[in-house]
């Protein structure tokens, strides 16, 4: 198939990331992995990071690491930022539009004897294909839901990441926090190692009791921040210092998973070079203009943390625009306490809230706010240090709009 013909095609499935809604039996995927040949089997070490908050950003660090330990590394992730190339990279260079159009070429003729398949499972067995075929020596993905039904939970982890778990997506994995830690947890099926930083009462036992199934070892994870700054984040895990690259007080948890998850493997912690889109990522440092992933309201109470941190005694714009469903209330509350004016707008997507019902709910809570009616505004309009937040798909859309209209590398 041609690489236009199968974006075509790859659009046309349904993708749950656009619509509410989530793939509720993983067999049918693995019936189409079989028809494949079983390549999730033939993989040589993957890794699987689930969880609430940071699976993005540890990802992105075991990647950078494992590529700087000189080994063969692909990293799958979702959703994207610029180009759904972004998802599937080996040694954090995407996928070219060749490889991107001959393993999902192969993936639909397979689909096509009768083996339906999601837009998420397309890609998770786009990334395996190309994976094995590339030769690579460690696989890291990022697991898009939940975990226990998720495509990615069909590979066989070398070890296992389970971020800290919070209250996301409620109406699909469950309305309290036990509910949502076991959907998490479903990653657990076998004995590899499982990293997490909780040690929340309600969360850990769920987490130790399917990894006692298993015969799993569970490693409670700890740190200690040192410094925070605009050149990066230094923390104390396991008695060794560690100087990441990233902004971000919250960053030093997931640097420190990274760090267990490796040492599990008996592996260095080589994090020199990590670059996490998206995430405390700086486009312009006078006035500042900053982006961030944060999406609710405990993500936006760390990146207001940060802020604080590095840049003390500054008050920011903000520019927000949020999906269906999410917490805006709370996280308007949140940044409210070191925004001088809050913008609102949407991005170009159907998920994306109507800014006339934010902005009521943001003049409430703040007062000093405004509506964009796109994102061109937001260069034109807004003058001083800005930080555009609420949405990956908001920050997504200005970066390949105004920073990366050629892709992102990482």
């Amino acid at each position: 198939m041609e690489y236009r013909e199968v974006l075509r095609r790859l659009y046309s499935l349904a993708n749950y990331e656009r619509t509410k809604g989530f793939v509720k039996d993983i067999g049918r995927f693995r019936a189409l992995l079989r028809a494949l040949g079983d390549p999730h089997i033939l993989l040589r070490a993957p890794l699987l990071v689930a969880g609430t908050k940071g699976k993005g950003s540890v990802v992105h660090m075991l990647a950078r690491s494992l590529s700087n330990l000189g080994y063969r590394t692909g990293m799958n992730i979702s959703p994207h930022l610029v180009s759904i190339h972004e998802r599937i990279q080996i040694d954090g260079t995407p996928i070219s539009e060749e490889d991107f159009a001959e393993v999902l070429g192969e993936l639909f003729r397979v689909s096509d004897m009768g083996f339906p398949t999601t837009f998420f499972e397309a890609m998770t067995g786009a990334a395996i294909l190309h994976f094995l075929r590339k030769g690579t020596d460690y696989q890291v993905f990022e697991v898009g839901l939940g975990g226990r039904l998720d495509a990615t939970n069909v590979v066989e982890q070398k070890v296992g990441v389970i971020t800290r778990i919070d209250y996301d997506h409620t109406s699909i994995l469950g309305e309290t926090l036990e509910e949502i830690a076991a959907e998490k947890a479903g990653i657990i099926k076998g004995a590899a190692p499982i990293i997490t930083p909780e040690s929340n009462s309600r969360v850990l036992p769920v987490i130790e009791r399917r990894a006692r199934r298993f015969g799993a070892p569970v490693v409670v994870v700890s740190h200690r921040v040192l410094s925070v700054g605009e050149e990066g984040t230094v923390f104390e895990t396991d008695g060794r210092v560690v100087r990441l690259p990233v902004l971000g007080e919250f960053q030093a948890e997931n640097g420190a998973l990274a760090y267990h998850a490796l040492k599990s493997l008996g592996l260095e912690f080589d994090p020199t070079g990590v670059f996490v889109p998206g995430r405390m990522h700086i486009l312009r440092r006078s006035p500042l203009l900053l982006v961030d992933g944060a999406h609710n309201p405990v993500s936006a109470k760390a990146l207001v943390s940060s802020l604080r941190r590095i840049f003390p005694h500054r008050k920011f714009n903000f520019v927000l625009a949020f999906s269906r469903g999410k917490d805006y209330y709370g996280f308007i509350r949140t940044v409210a306490d070191v925004a001088d004016w809050i913008f609102i707008t949407r991005y170009p997507w159907r998920r994306s809230l109507e800014p006339e019902e934010v902005f009521r709910t943001c003049m409430l809570l703040h007062g000093r706010c405004g509506m964009l009616g796109g994102l061109h505004e937001i260069l034109n309009r807004i003058h001083g240090d800005t930080v555009i937040t609420g949405s990956l798909y908001l920050i997504g859309s200005f970066l390949r709009l105004f920073a990366y209209p050629n892709g992102l590398r990482t």
